[in-house]
């Protein structure tokens, strides 16, 4: 638990990211690491990265298993809560005005322009996120075979991401256990 950090903070925090973080899971990484990690130093970038990869590798959205992982670091089960309440209580909102507004008026070019807009946006978000992840994570040439196996696996022969993540699991066991 890390000393410091009230609960009240971390349920503003991630109202913050819940409110102005779009994109889906891995744009909002970035949002996550600029707040967590650079702003707040609640997290170092290792911690962050295991936060990651917990959200990752459990059933269901892993953006906001990654939440309620840091949230528990900090502040157990209270800080986990207030993780998910701050995460998703604006995006539960926007959602509903967005799905009203799009059943309304999604004929128009001008959204649809938009809409565009923001896609392409977000492939650039999540080329930043990936760049940054990497130039911490991939220092070593296991590391970056892990990485490459892992893209071919998923992009070229469609494997299962979640056998992809134990088979790499194991195979960390395996390269890395005696370290």
């Amino acid at each position: 638990m890390k000393e410091g950090v009230s609960v009240k903070e971390i349920f503003k925090v991630f109202l913050k990211i819940g409110t102005f973080a779009f994109g889906g899971v891995y744009s909002m990484l970035a949002f996550f690491e600029r707040e967590l990690v650079t702003k707040k130093e609640w997290l170092t970038h290792e911690e962050f990265a295991e936060s990651v990869v917990i959200g990752q590798m459990t059933p269901g959205p892993p953006i906001v298993n990654t939440g309620i992982f840091i949230g528990y670091s900090l502040r157990k089960l209270a800080g986990a809560l207030a993780t998910v309440i701050g995460q998703v209580l604006p995006s539960f909102l926007l959602v509903l005005v967005l799905s009203f507004l799009y059943i309304k008026f999604r004929e128009i070019a001008l959204v649809q322009a938009v809409l565009k807009g923001i896609g392409a946006a977000v492939v650039g978000l999540l080329a930043s996120v990936i760049y940054k992840m990497g130039a911490k994570l991939l220092k070593r040439p296991k590391n970056i075979l892990f990485a490459v196996l892992a893209f071919l696996g998923l992009a070229a022969f469609k494997l299962n991401p979640i056998g992809l993540i134990v088979a790499a699991g194991l195979a960390g066991l395996l390269m890395f256990g005696g370290e």
